[in-house]
C-alpha cells in the first residue's frame, strides 16, 4: 500500500534514493526548460544531506519504493516555500505529487504557499495552476534563466498569528 512519510535526509540510504530520483526529475526540467543550470543538479548527496531547514516527504509506491519527493521550508510568518518537487516518470500524472502536496498543506499550520519553477516546465506549471497555486510573476534571473512564481494565499498574517497563537 501506498504512503507518505517525513524521511531523514541525513539518513546516508534515503540520501542516496532522494538523490537519484532528484537527478532523474531535474534532468526532465533541464530538457523542458532548455537549461541545465538547475542547482540541484549539481548537488551531490552530501551536500543533499546537509538541507538544513527543509522538511522532505516521500510518496512510497507499493513496493516500498521512493516514486516522489517534496521538500520545504516553513517559514516564520507562516510561509510554506517550496524547495524540490520531483516524481519519477513512471508515475507522471498517477496523481503522486498531488498527494505530496496535500499533505504538507494538511499537516502544517500555513497562511501561504510559494513556489518557482523554470518557465518551461509546462507540466509543473500546470500542476500549481491546477492546484489553486496562483501564477503571480516571471523572474529574469540571468541571460537564460526565467522562473515562475506561485502562491496561494490561505489567511492574513493577522490570522495566522492568531490562530498560532
Amino acid at each position: 500500500m501506498s504512503e507518505i512519510k517525513v524521511i531523514e535526509i541525513t539518513n546516508p540510504e534515503v540520501a542516496r534514493k532522494v538523490h537519484a530520483l532528484q537527478q532523474l526529475a531535474y534532468r526532465i526540467e533541464a530538457d523542458l526548460i532548455k537549461n541545465d543550470k538547475i542547482p540541484y543538479l549539481t548537488q551531490g548527496i552530501s551536500d543533499l544531506m546537509r538541507s538544513e531547514g527543509e522538511t522532505f516527504l516521500a510518496y512510497y509506491d507499493d513496493a516500498g519504493e521512493i516514486r516522489g519527493v517534496f521538500s520545504y521550508k516553513l517559514l516564520n510568518d507562516g510561509v510554506l516555500d517550496v524547495h524540490r518537487f520531483m516524481v519519477h516518470p513512471s508515475v507522471f500524472r498517477q496523481g503522486v505529487a498531488s498527494q505530496l502536496l496535500q499533505h504538507a498543506l494538511q499537516n502544517e499550520v500555513i497562511r501561504k504557499v510559494i513556489a518557482q519553477t523554470g518557465v518551461g516546465n509546462t507540466p509543473a506549471i500546470e500542476f500549481y495552476q491546477k492546484n489553486g497555486i496562483d501564477f503571480v510573476c516571471e523572474i529574469q534571473v540571468d541571460k537564460i534563466v526565467r522562473l515562475a512564481t506561485f502562491e496561494k494565499v490561505f489567511m492574513s498574517l493577522d490570522e495566522y498569528k492568531e490562530k498560532v497563537g
